[in-house]
């Protein structure tokens, strides 16, 4: 039978729920911004940036999958015959205030020639490494129930593997690195067991926004951008969306692809139990920023930039530095050399700025994530569906999951999805 389905919230969740149920229903698309995407952000496409050479497209959100950790993302994308290319190298270096180093090593391949020299710098990464080890074998038989009621701080510790941890949350939750510690453990132990393995990333060519715009030329039904909905009410028979000029759409369903701490918001008629799933999800916003200034660089004496740098600057800020030449698959030998940043700009000059971009996000902590059960429970409930990141892993993986998990109860596309070994 088809429904009518309203979709509220085009980020990826909404993005591929729309997408997977389009065939079987009817569906309309609500964002409340003027572009779909949420945090797939591309300057030059989904984002205006007059300041990038035409032909240049550089993501200033999500950036790059990993193949055997994100399978229904990349089952998405070949449904979508979307172009991707594998990222060369997969890799991270940090850089501590005190000027210890921790290079990658394949950037040690690239920055120490010398045999002597790589020798030295791959003997600095034994202490790293007997913490990794130790951490992964602390956390490997914790079953779910063990992890709940606790957050990622009961696991890390103020050593400098535990730095590059939190360094490396603060980049997937975009959290402040001051706010990591209190991630849900259940959210983040399981992530970081399969993160901290060696791993084989690839990145859409023309940037993220390319499969947002496969998305949108797809669909069948309607998308309605800048909604700015007054809210969703449900009725014995249906759902009714309250558009901005007080009129009334009538739905079957609806699916809110909104982040967990705007779900209230958006319901007019919440009950107890909804108040209660969803009430103690906090929300807050962070800003990327796209640059060209090498400094940060050139100031720990390093010429190879890998995907992910990590920065304690001396004044106590962290923050991470992405290099968006290799991850857009632009050339790397010559200038400009973008990076995407977040946490450091007292360290950037304001004159090499290229972007600046505000991001809605969550914050995934223990007691917010305790009632996820009870989310995943309430599907269906009030003709009411739920998709988002945070009922899988956090990350671009969990909300397309979650939204094909929802399109599949509700007969909509499967995906051909390779499931990990």
């Amino acid at each position: 039978m088809s429904l009518d389905i309203a979709v509220v919230g085009g980020g990826a969740s909404g993005l591929a729920a729309a997408y997977l149920l389009d065939e079987a229903h009817r569906v309309v698309l609500y964002e409340r911004a003027p572009v779909l995407g949420g945090h797939i952000r591309t300057l030059g496409k989904n984002v205006a940036c007059p300041g990038l050479p035409a032909g240049v497209f550089l993501d200033a959100g999500v950036v790059e999958f990993d193949r055997v950790n994100f399978p229904t993302t990349h089952a998405l994308l070949a449904a979508l015959d979307v172009p991707v290319f594998d990222v060369a190298g997969g890799s991270s270096n940090l850089y501590l205030a005190d000027g210890t180093h921790y290079h990658s090593p394949e950037s040690i391949r690239e920055e120490h020639p010398n045999v002597a020299d790589a020798l030295r710098a791959r003997l600095e990464l034994v202490p790293l490494a007997i913490r990794r080890r130790r951490f992964l074998r602390k956390t490997k038989e914790l079953a779910p129930d063990e992890l709940e009621h606790r957050s990622v701080a009961a696991y890390l510790g103020d050593d400098d593997f535990s730095c590059w941890v939190r360094s490396l949350l603060m980049y997937a939750y975009s959290m402040s690195y001051d706010e990591v510690s209190a991630i849900s453990a259940a959210l983040a132990i399981p992530m970081l067991r399969d993160f901290l393995q060696p791993n084989h990333w690839t990145s859409v060519r023309g940037g993220m926004a390319t499969y947002v715009e496969r998305v949108a030329a797809s669909l069948r039904g309607s998308v309605v951008l800048d909604a700015g909905l007054r809210g969703v009410r449900r009725t014995s028979e249906g759902v009714e969306v309250v558009e901005r000029d007080g009129h009334v759409r009538r739905f079957d369903r609806v699916v809110l692809a909104v982040p967990p701490h705007r779900v209230l918001g958006v319901l007019l008629d919440a009950d107890d139990g909804e108040r209660a799933r969803f009430g103690d999800f906090v929300g807050g916003s962070i800003e990327t920023v796209v640059h060209t200034d090498t400094r940060l660089h050139d100031r720990v004496g390093v010429s190879y930039r890998t995907e992910f740098d990590l920065f304690e600057l001396p004044n106590g800020e962290h923050g991470y530095d992405a290099y968006l030449n290799r991850l857009a698959g632009l050339r790397d030998d010559v200038a400009p050399h973008y990076g995407l940043a977040f946490g450091l700009d007292s360290a950037l000059d304001p004159s090499k700025i290229v972007h600046r971009q505000t991001h809605d996000v969550a914050h995934y902590t223990e007691r917010a994530l305790e009632h996820r059960g009870a989310i995943e429970a309430a599907q269906g409930d009030r003709h009411t569906y739920v998709v988002g990141a945070f009922l899988g892993d956090g990350l671009h993986e969990g909300a397309i999951r979650s939204a094909a998990l929802v399109a599949a109860r509700l007969g909509g596309r499967r995906l051909a999805v390779d499931e990990p070994a």
